[in-house]
């Protein structure tokens, strides 16, 4: 059987009322708020903030259409998304812009409590077991959970109830600093190490539940790239990076200079710097798994700067 499996960060798909209007009157002290709101549940009515008091408000409806059309667009079997905030909007996600596509939904509430933006699977397959290793502990920093995140294992089933492959998904610590606090670099190596740990632990927990004989693979944003000090732990295990040569779905329109190589999902452009084009986005395979790979694919942005995201989708095409 031929199976395709991806990953998507589908940037804040939030369930959540845009209240900015109302809070900028409130804030004026006017004494009415020129708006009516009916709720059916109290989750609804509560305004929910970033740590750094940014109202946090439902995705545009324009962006969450585009995303929904890349997803249609690359027509696979199994997705691993990250930046959805609960099940519930996963759902409705599925239901209303990609006409019901996926028969198994899943999200798992995680450790993020910035943002509330857990990992999720969209799957034409049938799921098995699921398990989180949200309260896993690094024996260095045994204080609190290692994935700011989380770090999610599903089974994906045949029609007959067998297990065909194990998929592992994650999303790893940002890369982005607050310059405003005390001391950026020393932020920035934290960032740095605990992203360097949480792929030590992913590899240390994939080591005890699989063996290199069985098939499986590890994907998500990484928010680093392949060949970073942080992600050495992959390599070291025996995992195959299966995008290292793409195929590109699509075409970005720009004036900027592209890399030569495909095997970029996400861009930046710092004030003064050059603009750099980055695989954070990655999809790793087992020793077992990786002569199963047939294709890589990456579907392209159609505008440099964001398409509906920030990030572009990744997946792969098997031979089970």
């Amino acid at each position: 059987m031929t199976l395709t499996v991806g990953t998507f960060n589908l940037n804040n798909l939030f369930d959540r009322w845009n209240f900015a209007g109302a809070v900028d009157v409130l804030a004026r002290g006017t004494s009415s708020v020129p708006a009516t709101y009916t709720f059916d549940d109290e989750h609804r009515r509560r305004l929910q903030l970033d740590s750094r008091g940014k109202l946090l408000v439902a995705k545009k409806p324009e962006d969450t259409n585009r995303v929904a059309e890349r997803l249609l667009a690359a027509d696979v079997d199994v997705w691993v998304v990250q930046e959805v905030e609960n099940a519930d909007v996963l759902r409705e996600f599925n239901r209303e812009h990609l006409s019901g596509g996926y028969e198994h939904v899943m999200v798992i509430d995680g450790n993020d409590s910035t943002r509330f933006i857990d990992i999720g699977i969209l799957s034409r397959r049938p799921l098995g077991g699921v398990t989180s290793y949200q309260r896993t502990f690094h024996p260095e920093v045994p204080d609190r959970p290692i994935f700011s995140r989380d770090l999610v294992e599903a089974e994906i089933l045949d029609a007959r109830g067998r297990k065909v492959l194990t998929v592992f998904g994650t999303h790893l610590k940002s890369k982005f600093v607050d310059f405003t606090v005390e001391d950026p670099v020393a932020a920035f190596e934290a960032a740095q190490l605990l992203r360097t740990r949480q792929a030590d632990t992913i590899m240390r927990i994939i080591a005890q539940r699989t063996s290199t004989r069985q098939r499986f693979l590890l994907c998500g944003d990484m928010n680093d790239t392949p060949d970073s000090p942080a992600l050495t732990a992959y390599q070291k295990a025996g995992l195959v990076n299966a995008l290292l040569t793409p195929t590109e779905i699509g075409t970005v329109t720009t004036t900027v200079d592209l890399p030569a190589t495909p095997a970029w999902t996400s861009t930046f452009k710092e004030a003064g710097q050059l603009r750099t084009f980055d695989l954070i986005d990655q999809i790793w395979l087992s020793p077992a798994l990786a002569p199963r790979l047939r294709e890589a694919f990456i579907g392209r942005r159609r505008k440099l700067e964001r398409d509906g995201t920030d990030h572009d989708p990744a997946w792969i095409s098997l031979d089970l």
